[in-house]
C-alpha cells in the first residue's frame, strides 16, 4: 500500500484483506466478493492463485471463457505472478458486466413510483417522481414510458412488468 492510499474498512471484510479502491461496488457486493475470496484463501495468507480465482468467480456466478479469463487475469496480474490479493480480485470483478440490481432494490424503487400504493404505476405517478428527480417529462412522454412497459395494455405498469423492463434494460 503506497503512502497516499486510504484504506477502506468494511464490516465482513477482515483487516488482513487490504482494500483501497471499491472499484464502484457497493459494500454488500464487496462482502460477497470477500466470502468467495476467503473460501479459496485456504492458507489464510490473503492471496489466491489463478485456479482459485477461477473457482471464486464461478462461486460468484461468473463463468468466463478460457480466453476471457486469461485476458482479464493478464490485465490485473500484469507481472504474471499467478497470485492475487483481495484488492486485485475486486479489480478483476470490475472487469465483468454484473447485474447489480437486487430484488429488494427493485421493490423499493417500485414503491417510490407507486405513490397511491395501488400496486401499479400510472403515467401521473411516473411523471411526478421523474420531475422531482430533476427530469423534465411532460404527460405525453410519461404515458409513452408506461406504454413501453405495460405488457397487458391496462394503462398502468404492474410490479412484474416493471421488473421485466428493468432487467431487460440492465
Amino acid at each position: 500500500m503506497s503512502g497516499g492510499d486510504i484504506r477502506i474498512r468494511l464490516d465482513g471484510i477482515p483487516d488482513s484483506y487490504i482494500l483501497t479502491d471499491k472499484c464502484g461496488f457497493r459494500d454488500s457486493e464487496l462482502v460477497d466478493f470477500c466470502w468467495a475470496f476467503r473460501l479459496y484463501d485456504v492458507l489464510g495468507d490473503g492471496v489466491i492463485d489463478a485456479s482459485q480465482v477461477r473457482l471464486a468467480l464461478s462461486w460468484l456466478g461468473e463463468e468466463p471463457s478460457d480466453k476471457a479469463f486469461l485476458t482479464v487475469m493478464n490485465d490485473i496480474d500484469s507481472h504474471g505472478k499467478g497470485v492475487m490479493d483481495f484488492q486485485r480480485f475486486v479489480k478483476l470483478m470490475a472487469k465483468f458486466d454484473r447485474s447489480m440490481i437486487t430484488e429488494d432494490e427493485l421493490v423499493n424503487a417500485f414503491k417510490i413510483f407507486d405513490k397511491d400504493k395501488s400496486g401499479t404505476i400510472d403515467a401521473i405517478e411516473l411523471q411526478d417522481v421523474l420531475c422531482k428527480l430533476g427530469f423534465s417529462v411532460n404527460p405525453l412522454q410519461a404515458e409513452e414510458m408506461i406504454q413501453a412497459a405495460d405488457e397487458d395494455g391496462s394503462g398502468e405498469c404492474e410490479y412484474g412488468e416493471f421488473v421485466r423492463k428493468i432487467i431487460e434494460n440492465q
